[in-house]
């Protein structure tokens, strides 16, 4: 991640409407999981624990997160964090009912592997759920600073995650944001507008946005539509 992102990333997903559409709609998919009682679970790219405790109203939360400087040395959470990637040794024997990499797997070059080691982490019948940006059409400035190394479609990511479990659930979110993420990709490109699209907006406006997102969700979840501006998986560990 961007140095200069890293520093904000914590009051982003705190307040950015963005971040808090996500969250509702991640809980609310987990909640209808039925994974045990007193869960274990892991959150890959944790950050600062920012979703320890909503997953912590589905059992007991640790987490992975390399990137040492998004972590306080006071942070209340350091001791459930662990700083090792995926597939060190230190992981070995470990297991987990549900593993959760949001917007993680898209940052580690060998995407593969990453899936691998995770789902290697899952007891059978664990659930591993994974959000990434999607289509490669929408890649501009963010995803630099980002430090992305690609975006998906739901065929890259199902060849990705072929064999390697039971996908339970794979669809596009983010439907109404296609068009205007695209525009402002476009505007980028064509009059070097640069325009910072993780700049927090006016309180009305992030209010708004995570109403629309949190409702367009309710409604569209039935359906599959084959666009969006992120891709949700949903893996079990058979």
């Amino acid at each position: 991640m961007d140095t200069e992102y890293g520093q904000i990333y914590e009051d982003l997903y705190l307040r950015h409407w963005w971040f808090r559409a996500r969250e509702s709609i991640l809980v609310g998919l987990i909640a209808d999981l039925e994974i045990p009682r007193a869960a274990r679970i892991l959150d890959v790219g944790c950050g600062n624990g920012l979703f320890f405790e909503q997953l912590g109203r589905f059992g007991d939360v640790q987490g992975i997160e390399v990137d040492e400087s998004l972590i306080p040395s006071d942070s209340r959470h350091r001791g459930r964090i662990f700083g090792k990637p995926l597939g060190d040794p230190l992981y070995e024997g470990m297991q987990f009912d549900l593993i959760t990499a949001l917007d993680v797997v898209e940052h580690i070059e060998d995407d593969r592997h990453a899936i691998e080691a995770m789902l290697s982490m899952l007891r059978p019948g664990g659930r591993l759920v994974i959000t990434v940006p999607a289509l490669m059409m929408l890649w501009d400035r963010h995803d630099v600073i980002n430090k992305h190394y690609r975006r998906y479609t739901a065929h890259s990511l199902r060849e990705l995650l072929a064999g390697k479990g039971c996908v339970r659930d794979l669809r596009y979110l983010f439907h109404g944001l296609f068009f205007p993420k695209w525009a402002v990709k476009k505007l980028n490109e064509w009059i070097q507008l640069e325009a910072a699209q993780h700049r927090m907006p006016p309180p009305y406006v992030n209010k708004l946005m995570q109403i629309f997102c949190k409702y367009e969700h309710g409604v569209m979840r039935r359906f599959r539509l084959p666009f969006g501006t992120s891709l949700l998986a949903i893996v079990e560990k058979m």
